[in-house]
């Protein structure tokens, strides 16, 4: 869904010295039946620019800003595509989510099977050894939409958030959430809020993770700096991106069985007995696993890779002393 909006937005940007405002882009967009949000069109095109993808520019010298596509940037119906776009559309192909309907993927591949001749037919190795990422899900554009009415429109809301309490997956719901953003980090789309009126911390979740949004009559909160510096703390704090193969043994009713944890991209499910059963992940080893493995290593055992294993084992250990 989002490789597709970000194609068709890409499609009507004219090359400078041309430029197109929001507004117009909106429109356009409308009329071709894509209907986003002035927001989400934004975030799209502050996201696309950030990234440097097919040479999007900003005039930022009068309101409403120009967006417009760099004419030295070669690639989309170029007959000569650059090296910068070639790589683009092969980790783009390589990201794709199974989720995505067959025509997108089918317009993907051809761009990248164009960009795999300009390396002659050599994909570059930081992209040969890229990991797929672990999370392959369906975002509900209304509940995003009704998200983004609350932040537009300074409103708290009541939500229902997944979470995960001594091995059981429940929905809790919150009488009062204030969302205030909404970020794409690795792939997922991710909501930041703050809880109720008196709760000073900021957290974030998956989208796919919220439902049942009610937006109330009542003035959401705005995080402050300092708050949003011990978010995005948080946040880095995890960001290792090396990419690792976890096998674990759980029990077979677990909720890491029954797929309501998820520890990554589930390749392999083995059963050992009637009680136990061996799972492999692909996944990206971070602190926030590291973490979620602890809290259910009362009956959930890592059994590879070593290192992880041992690094549960050592918190174990710490965990034991104090209560000695």
């Amino acid at each position: 869904m989002l490789t597709h909006r970000h194609n068709s937005i890409l499609e009507f940007v004219p090359t400078s010295p041309s430029s197109i405002s929001v507004k117009q882009l909106q429109d356009d967009l409308s009329q071709c039946g894509v209907e986003l949000s002035t927001r989400m069109l934004q975030r799209d095109l502050q996201s696309l620019y950030e990234q440097g993808c097919f040479g999007l520019e900003k005039d930022t010298r009068s309101k409403p800003y120009g967006w417009s596509i760099n004419g030295q940037w070669l690639g989309g119906n170029a007959k000569i595509m650059s090296s910068e776009v070639a790589e683009h559309y092969l980790l783009l192909e390589q990201l794709l989510p199974q989720s995505v309907p067959s025509d997108v993927k089918q317009s993907v591949h051809i761009k990248a099977e164009q960009a795999l001749k300009r390396f002659n037919g050599h994909v570059p190795n930081w992209l040969a050894t890229l990991s797929k990422p672990s999370l392959k899900v369906n975002i509900d554009t209304q509940l995003v939409e009704q998200i983004e009415h609350a932040i537009k429109h300074n409103r708290a809301v009541s939500a229902e958030l997944f979470r995960v309490l001594y091995d059981e997956a429940h929905w809790l719901k919150f009488a009062e959430l204030s969302f205030y953003n909404l970020v794409e980090q690795g792939g997922v789309l991710m909501a930041q809020f703050m809880v109720g009126s008196l709760h000073d911390k900021c957290y974030q979740v998956p989208v796919y993770r919220i439902r049942n949004v009610h937006i109330l009559q009542k003035t959401r909160r705005e995080p402050s700096a300092e708050q949003l510096k011990s978010l995005r703390s948080a946040i880095n704090k995890g960001m290792s991106q090396e990419a690792i193969e976890l096998i674990v043994k759980v029990p077979s009713h677990s909720a890491v069985n029954q797929g309501f944890i998820e520890l990554g991209e589930l390749t392999k499910k083995q059963y050992i007995d009637d009680k136990n059963v061996l799972l492999t992940y692909q996944t990206i080893d971070t602190e926030q696993l590291t973490d979620e493995l602890f809290q259910c290593a009362h009956w959930l055992e890592v059994i590879k890779p070593e290192k992880l294993r041992q690094r549960i084992v050592h918190k174990l250990k710490a965990a034991t002393a104090n209560y000695l």
